[in-house]
């Protein structure tokens, strides 16, 4: 079965090839002479690139113009790298006093690419990368983003990448996200805030690996939508690779607790998410949406008690939502609304049918329930209750005669 990516993601094809053409312009170095520091050369209204070479860089720097900063390792997959080695430019946060991110961005069209990202704070929030209000078209790219914690047992929590408020066309993509710690909320990626008063739409977070993301009190996520819009928001989540989430409160691989009306969470895994409380879900809603986009593809390698999918709220004028093509943890599919034996998904949600394997075929509730269905069917894949599979018609109207 094919998915449907729905209309948005003809936005977001087309949308993050905005540095492709740019006109002439100036390379800086760092560190030379001229600029010793990242900030030195970022200060320079003459830098149109800035290339910052490999070693250990003390600094929190703040970007307010349009320019883009390569690392070392621009244009690398994180891949095989190794965090803060000897061939990365590593970025450390200069501040112990939190709130002050490693790199503050407040311009259009920025990119940072092939950094390692540090920030250890003694007091408030430890944040690693944080886009602003004017950050339209901006580029988050092939960093390795650890060690992002604050020691401040009431900061209000920690986020490594944290995408503010109101802006258009962000692309975060093919980054390693670890080591995330923080008393209270801990997050790998966080939308908005809740003083976000504009609209964050058309954001496009894709290929990242997050792990390590731990709240000692509260929850932990790898991507947390706070209050991104007053209306709707356009948010296109796909093959993110999540796990080892550990919240004193809860474990949301992803939650959204504010209106998303087009969200695909397409092709994403799940595993490892552990709390105390029993409070674990991959994808977590505070109230049905609808969600025109879907929840199609994912993986969830979660125990039973786990939810795949979970609404807390459902709003019955929404409709159901669409979460059919993922794989739940085992060939039956989820439990216990729906028949099987793998993560569970609450009501109102539209399950069926589901991969009888990771990136296997979309057939699940294909469970025949006369001899009809076993004729009708020929040879094609059974699924037995127990999540076992078949395909000759002999075993199938033994299923119906014996159960077994």
């Amino acid at each position: 079965m094919k998915i449907n990516l729905s209309k948005s993601f003809l936005v977001f094809a087309s949308l993050f090839t905005l540095h492709a053409a740019t006109a002439s312009a100036t390379t800086c170095s760092v560190p030379t002479t001229g600029y010793p520091t990242i900030q030195s050369a970022v200060d320079d209204p003459t830098c149109n690139i800035i290339n910052v070479a490999q070693g250990a860089y003390a600094e929190n720097v703040s970007i307010s113009r349009t320019l883009t900063l390569n690392g070392a390792q621009a244009g690398q997959p994180v891949a095989g790298r190794t965090s803060a080695g000897s061939a990365e430019s590593t970025v450390r946060g200069a501040n112990p006093a939190g709130g002050h991110p490693v790199f503050l961005v407040d311009a259009p069209a920025v990119t940072i690419d092939g950094f390692t990202v540090k920030n250890s704070v003694k007091t408030g929030a430890a944040i690693g990368i944080q886009l602003k209000v004017n950050t339209r078209d901006s580029v988050v790219l092939n960093n390795i983003i650890d060690g992002i914690e604050t020691l401040d047992a009431s900061a209000t929590g920690t986020a490594a990448v944290y995408l503010q408020n109101s802006f258009f066309g962000i692309n975060v993509g093919n980054n390693d996200i670890r080591n995330v710690t923080s008393n209270r909320s801990a997050t790998a990626i966080l939308m908005g805030d809740l003083s976000s008063a504009g609209e964050i739409d058309a954001t496009y977070i894709h290929d990242n690996t997050i792990t390590g993301v731990t709240s000692t009190t509260e929850g932990a996520h790898a991507l947390r939508v706070v209050k991104v819009a007053l209306t709707s928001a356009a948010v296109f989540f796909r093959s993110n690779h999540i796990s080892n989430l550990t919240g004193g409160g809860w474990a949301h691989g992803i939650g959204i607790e504010c209106l998303v009306v087009d969200a695909p969470l397409i092709d994403n895994d799940f595993s490892t998410l552990t709390s105390p409380t029993g409070d674990i879900a991959a994808i977590w809603f505070a109230k049905a949406h609808g969600n025109s986009a879907g929840i199609n593809g994912n993986s969830f390698y979660l125990t039973a008690a786990d939810y795949g999918i979970k609404i807390v709220t459902f709003d019955s004028s929404s409709g159901p939502m669409n979460g059919f093509c993922n794989w739940w943890g085992s060939a039956d599919g989820p439990g216990p609304v729906g028949p099987g034996h793998g993560a569970r998904v609450s009501p109102n949600i539209i399950y069926s049918p589901w991969r009888i394997a990771a990136g296997g075929d979309c057939i699940g509730n294909n469970i025949p329930a006369t001899e009809a269905d076993c004729k009708n069917g020929g040879w094609i894949t059974h699924v037995r209750p127990d999540g076992t599979v078949f395909k000759s018609q002999g075993d199938c109207i033994q299923l119906i005669n014996t159960g077994k």
